[in-house]
């Protein structure tokens, strides 16, 4: 007796776990911060001077799609950070998102550049299933007094559903 009621429960269990449609938010990005290299025409005032005091991307660098979602009343948001192992600790990486991009719902946030580290931070909000929403790098804190080298950063974005 005891191994029949055990079972119907969790018939139960299962029916009641699956009975409402499972949703996923997912994200895409698309792209990324392509090669910026610091060329001796970048100096300004000649040798004596020193170099432009930031390096933007172009504008949509990165497009990133939301889609997933539950209807254009279903909340998230985007969190990104950056893991970088020989990252200069002068040089800051910052984005920013540059429209709306296509689809139903809302955007919020994201408009003014954002910098970006090894911990989540929150970047933008939004509803809804979005595609193409753009986004620019900016890349500060380069100097002379920055070693010459290669420096890269992988960039992670999440979408986390409210």
């Amino acid at each position: 007796m005891k191994r029949f009621i055990f079972s119907v429960f969790i018939s139960l269990f299962l029916f009641f776990l699956f009975s409402s449609p499972l949703c996923a938010i997912d994200i895409s990005v698309i792209g990324g911060l392509e090669d910026i290299t610091v060329e001796p025409e970048h100096l300004f005032r000649g040798k004596s001077g020193g170099l432009a005091g930031s390096y933007e991307s172009k504008e949509g660098a990165t497009m990133i799609n939301i889609t997933g979602t539950a209807g254009t009343d279903d909340a998230w948001e985007v969190r990104v950070r950056m893991k970088a192992s020989s990252w200069p600790k002068e040089m800051a990486l910052q984005l920013r998102r540059t429209g709306d991009g296509d689809g139903g719902g809302a955007l919020e946030g994201g408009l003014s550049y954002v910098p970006i580290g090894e911990s989540d931070i929150f970047f933008f909000s939004g509803s809804g299933d979005r595609t193409a929403i753009p986004i620019r790098y900016k890349i500060s804190g380069i100097s002379l007094s920055v070693p010459s080298g290669r420096y890269s950063a992988v960039i992670t974005y999440t979408v986390v559903d409210l």
